[in-house]
This record gives C-alpha cells, structure tokens and sequence, in this order.
C-alpha cells in the first residue's frame, strides 16, 4: 500500500534528530497525529524501527540521498 501525502511529507524528518513532538510542532500537527502517521508508514514499510524506516525509504527511492 502506498503511503498517504501525509506520509511522505512526514518521511523525511524520520531522518532527523527531531522528537516526535519536534515533528508535530515543526508540521502544525498534534503529537499524536505524527505518532499515528509514523505507526502507518513503519506497517507500510514493514519496519519496527524509525532507523530501518529510514533505511527501507531509500532503499524504495521514496528518500534521496
């Protein structure tokens, strides 16, 4: 299943440093709707971990670099 635009927009700041709160903040999204969309992406990805999301998205070409 692909992910949402919310998803991909998201993405890229699993790469970060940044809390999932920091995310929220820096999205103008509560907290909890990142840790909802971030839970979506790990199940589509099917990953367990922010590291090997972040992995897996390269690997697919959903992430540069």
């Amino acid at each position: 299943m692909p992910l949402t635009p919310a998803e991909l927009r998201l993405l890229p700041y699993l790469q970060t440093h940044l809390t999932i709160a920091d995310i929220g903040r820096r999205l103008f999204i509560s907290r909890n709707t990142v840790s909802s969309e971030v839970g979506s992406i790990y199940r589509k990805l099917g990953v367990t971990t922010r590291g090997a999301a972040v992995d897996r998205a390269h690997e697919i070409g959903l992430l540069g670099g």
